[in-house]
């Protein structure tokens, strides 16, 4: 992808992304980066933040990239409350995005299925999947809402529909806790 000569967005303007370090949140990232937005990037890995910062700087010059390791394994209250702190640290590290993209995500073990899942699988799924997305939205939307102004997109999974061919057997955290991410922002 080559850098832009002029960039689509105003200067300044910023995107959070959730699991901006690889995969679908990483290709969002670069795309963003690619309009002039400056970023932040939130994933639970320092090493691979780092790599990703890299990647992106490397790419595109232009950009800022913050980055910010969070663990979103929140199934303690010890890990909820180290989570919401550097949620906040994020809030006060940037200015108001216009753009927040929540891309993170883990799947659950394969014959994860309901009455064969034990409770740490369970928990850890819909810790990461959807508390934390619930987390992220509720620490992160207010100032974007009373700035009128900005976007959200929350990725889900077809698996979270629990309709069509497939819809039964494994994988019952990993489609329960994507259906309750497609409740979630139909409610919001």
């Amino acid at each position: 992808m080559s850098t832009p000569s002029s960039s689509p967005v105003s200067a300044g303007v910023t995107a959070i992304i959730t699991g901006g370090s690889r995969g679908l949140g990483f290709e969002v990232a670069r795309g963003l980066a690619a309009q002039g937005y400056q970023l932040a990037l939130i994933a639970k890995d320092p090493h691979g933040l780092d790599q990703a910062r890299e990647k992106l700087i490397a790419e595109f010059p232009q950009s800022s990239v913050k980055t910010f390791a969070i663990d979103f394994e929140v199934t303690t209250p010890t890990a909820i409350e180290s989570a919401r702190q550097k949620l906040a640290e994020v809030k006060s590290s940037v200015t108001t995005p216009t753009a927040l993209v929540i891309a993170h995500a883990v799947m659950s073990e394969k014959m994860s299925k309901t009455l064969r899942t034990t409770d740490a699988e369970w928990r850890r799924v819909i810790a990461i999947n959807l508390d934390s997305t619930f987390m992220v939205v509720n620490e992160l939307v207010s100032p974007m809402a009373d700035a009128r102004n900005g976007r959200i997109v929350i990725f889900s999974a077809c698996l979270g529909r629990m309709s069509g061919p497939g819809n039964a057997g494994g994988l019952a955290p990993y489609r329960i806790s994507k259906a309750g991410v497609n409740a979630l922002v139909r409610n919001l």
